[in-house]
């Protein structure tokens, strides 16, 4: 099963916490330290729309994917219902192609970390290089080795009116891998629904991550501590890369 196959519906209670307009915020911080004014946007691993429409509400002609069928449905219903013309489409990072190259491609929310190779990474840079146009720039996070590694093996039980949710995380050394298994009892009127996922970040050195950049055919230009335009250092939580497809001379 795909991440968020069964659990979409509880994804964004999963992410209350988060303040995605301040994502948005940084972002237009980033945006304007190189001098970017993108118009088009592809913003991918979009989830729920968390990261794609408050984009949209700010006038980018903006654009979502996702892997999961599940949380792309609910992307579009949140656009519809808020009065959002955002196109929304099921594709894979590896591998996805635009009918015509964006001015900025965003990645936000560890979606990057899912990706279990550095081989897997490349190949999303190379697609992001493809569907860029040139002087376009990529913005994207993951979380860091150092804090993935630094994460405890955690149990946690959540109960809600509707919702039961059971949070079970390990971090395995051997692989540069944090395991987390979910399992949820949702209600629907009188019955409970039980559904199982298991989700996997990888962690990844910031070197590995510019090398696959470059050899992509972007050009990197930052890796900043999340959320600053800060270094990165061994207590990082979120690393940022910016990295831009150059003008062709």
């Amino acid at each position: 099963m795909e991440p968020y196959t069964g659990l979409a519906a509880v994804y964004d209670f999963l992410v209350a916490g988060v303040d995605f307009e301040a994502w948005t915020d940084y972002l237009e911080e980033v945006l304007h330290r190189f001098g970017h004014n993108p118009r088009t946007v592809l913003d991918l691993a979009c989830g729920t729309g968390k990261t794609t429409l408050p984009l949209a509400r700010r006038g980018y002609r903006v654009t979502g994917m996702d892997i999961s069928p599940a949380m792309v449905k609910m992307a579009a219903d949140k656009a519809r219902e808020q009065g959002l013309e955002v196109p929304f489409f099921t594709g894979d990072m590896r591998s996805f192609e635009l009918a015509e190259p964006v001015e900025l491609i965003t990645c936000f929310h560890d979606g990057l970390n899912y990706l279990p190779s550095i081989g897997d990474l490349e190949k999303t840079f190379r697609q992001v290089y493809k569907n860029l146009v040139p002087g376009g720039l990529f913005i994207g996070d993951m979380n860091a080795i150092g804090w993935l590694a630094g994460t405890k093996p955690e149990t946690a039980v959540i109960e809600e009116p509707d919702l039961t949710l059971i949070w079970q995380s390990n971090y395995e050394a051997h692989s540069c891998c944090w395991e987390i298994n979910l399992i949820a009892f949702i209600r629907r009127g009188e019955i409970y629904y039980k559904c199982r996922e298991k989700h996997r970040e990888y962690g990844y050195l910031p070197e590995e991550v510019r090398g696959a950049l470059q050899r992509a055919g972007l050009k990197h230009l930052a890796t900043f501590d999340a959320f600053s335009f800060n270094p990165v250092h061994p207590d990082s939580r979120r690393h940022f890369y910016i990295a831009r497809k150059e003008q062709v001379t």
